[in-house]
């Protein structure tokens, strides 16, 4: 399975007079020069990717898609008992996230036919995770906002609806022409929030995606044999 979103630096800070702490995600000492080294990289993202002409902006630009070089950040309280900013960003989640929402297909066996609803599902549950950032716990409360369908015979589907199994299923797909080790792709988008011990829940920005693969299959049609039951029993 792959997973794929931002990544930034994170800059963590502590209360006066104490040991400042922070750089990259994990901990070690404050970098002001990674500080600075993120807002410059976060400037020449929207730079190289608002491509002006003749002053004006590129339409089909948006600044979002630098987002996850500026990860939000919030306060919470160090183990000094002093506040400390913590920043997590979408790549950190999707790390987190390493199983996705899962996928489930029916039939389950080798066979598909084409004839017959090819039926999947996922799990839409909320997923909550845990790390530590600055030495400082942070609960993740990750939740599946679309899911992406790829039937692996050059077609997608996009929906909110996770689907659901046989009888009550609402995510089907029917294909049209017989393959081999034909398998189904499952991307999940995800919406997060993070909240760090002593400190406020913060929604994360940035593409947070997983996917997941079915085992392969391959679509077969049926094959129908008419026989003169009389003649047979006959032995003609």
């Amino acid at each position: 399975m792959t997973v794929t979103g931002g990544w930034s630096y994170q800059v963590y800070s502590s209360s006066p007079g104490a040991p400042a702490t922070g750089g990259h995600y994990g901990g070690g000492a404050f970098d002001e020069q990674a500080a600075r080294t993120a807002q410059l990289m976060y400037l020449a993202c929207v730079g190289i990717r608002s491509a002006a002409s003749g002053g004006a902006r590129n339409a089909d630009f948006d600044p979002t898609d630098c987002a996850t070089h500026t990860a939000p950040t919030t306060t919470a309280t160090g183990t000094d008992g002093g506040p400390v900013a913590v920043t997590v960003s979408a790549s950190q989640v999707v790390t987190l996230l390493a199983d996705g929402s899962g996928i489930t297909r029916q039939p389950p066996g080798a066979e598909v036919l084409i004839s017959k609803d090819f039926i999947v599902y996922t799990n839409p549950d909320t997923q909550v995770l845990s790390t530590t950032v600055a030495g400082t716990e942070v609960v993740i409360h990750a939740t599946p906002v679309s899911y992406t369908w790829d039937w692996g015979d050059g077609t997608t589907t996009t929906t909110t609806a996770p689907g659901a199994p046989w009888p009550n299923q609402t995510v089907t797909h029917r294909y049209t022409h017989t393959a081999q080790d034909i398998t189904t792709t499952l991307t999940t988008t995800w919406k997060a929030t993070f909240t760090p011990t002593g400190g406020t829940t913060t929604p994360i920005t940035g593409t947070i995606t997983t996917t997941n693969t079915t085992t392969p299959y391959n679509t077969v049609r049926t094959l129908t044999y008419l026989t003169d039951q009389a003649e047979t029993t006959q032995g003609h």
